[in-house]
């Protein structure tokens, strides 16, 4: 009986885990974003949704509700749930990749928003909305990743390139969705509005400097005592010896002693080949009377992506006080990459260990 409650309770709640489920496997399974294969992978998802959402209206516009039709409906709407987390698995993953929570919060933000409206909106026409939504969602960030590539640039003239696209195939198609079914048409101002409404939040976002500087991202980073160019073309970094628990959840102290001169940063950015971008480590001290970040020191290179091991750049510190500071790496002026917070303690005994970059 306990067992009969339990299955029932999970077909009752089938449609999230299924969503849920195609977001975590591919949160594991996705490689990297440099790697040609990926953009295959996300284009796959939007063309089988292309289908599938579509089909399944064709079935309720038939309204028979035949043994057959009732089990297509079913699968069909499986699909679409496991199909659209993967969709959206895809945008936060890289996203997650791209830059830190600090700065990519909002669009997790929508994905909690997803899980719930999946869960608990129920009603057809609702539910259509929202999957359509979803749905454009996934377009417009595949065209904000993949556009990057084609024109080899990260800049703001490429965003709105690529939110033009999407917008553009959006509005295709919701023009072929809404003769469909009889629900299609009845819910097109809906899905007309968001054609336009969702590129426009994104865009929104990208203003508010909520997007990461997608798709480059920050493969390592890390903050040094000295970091050493060989004669082989390898970096060499000489850091503290950190601590084996929860060192990744701590802050990392860096122990300034008489011998440092400087502080050094090193960062290796993940990016597509062909791809170039003004890039920046940006050192920033933390003002405890205002409470805000003020920025030190700028550094700048040009990326150009495609290599194995990352476009990989360092820059230093002179003059460094004590205190909390942070290096956030930039692609143009404003584009986040990643970011690297840490805190200056001056004194104490610091275990210097080299590390292959």
């Amino acid at each position: 009986m306990a067992l009969k409650k339990l299955l029932s309770a999970g077909w009752k709640h089938a449609s999230t885990i299924i969503f849920v489920v195609g977001f975590i496997s591919d949160s594991f399974l996705l490689p990297d974003f440099s790697e040609p294969i990926t953009k295959y992978l996300g284009l796959s998802y939007l063309l089988i949704l292309a289908v599938i959402l579509p089909l399944r209206e064709w079935v309720v516009s038939r309204n028979t509700a035949s043994t057959i039709e009732r089990r297509l409906f079913s699968l069909l709407t499986f699909g679409i749930s496991f199909f659209l987390g993967s969709s959206l698995s895809f945008v936060f993953v890289y996203a997650m990749r791209s830059a830190a929570l600090s700065v990519s919060w909002p669009l997790f933000l929508i994905l909690l928003v997803c899980m719930i409206a999946n869960e608990y909106v129920s009603t057809h026409n609702y539910r259509l909305t929202l999957d359509i939504a979803v749905y454009f969602i996934g377009i417009v960030f595949y065209a904000i990743f993949n556009v990057p590539i084609l024109l080899g640039a990260v800049n703001d003239f490429v965003f709105i390139v690529a939110l033009i696209i999407a917008s553009v195939l959006s509005f295709l198609f919701a023009s072929f969705f809404r003769k469909t079914s009889e629900t299609a048409e009845f819910e097109s101002p809906r899905t007309f509005a968001l054609a336009l409404g969702v590129p426009l939040f994104v865009g929104m976002l990208y203003v508010l400097n909520f997007i990461p500087a997608v798709p480059l991202s920050l493969k390592h980073s890390g903050i040094y005592h000295d970091v050493e160019h060989s004669s082989t073309g390898e970096y060499i970094g000489f850091k503290e010896k950190e601590s084996v628990f929860f060192s990744s959840l701590r802050t990392p102290v860096f122990h300034l002693t008489s011998d440092d001169t400087a502080v050094y940063y090193f960062s290796s950015i993940s990016a597509p080949a062909d791809i170039s971008a003004p890039i920046t480590h940006v050192w920033e001290y933390y003002d405890a009377a205002t409470n805000k970040w003020i920025p030190s020191t700028t550094i700048s290179f040009n990326l150009s992506g495609g290599r194995n091991e990352g476009y990989r750049a360092y820059s230093k510190k002179e003059h460094i006080v004590p205190g909390k500071w942070r290096v956030t790496v930039k692609a143009g002026d404003n584009r986040i990459v990643g970011r690297m917070t840490f805190t200056i303690q001056a004194g104490g005994n610091a275990s210097v260990v080299e590390e292959k970059l």
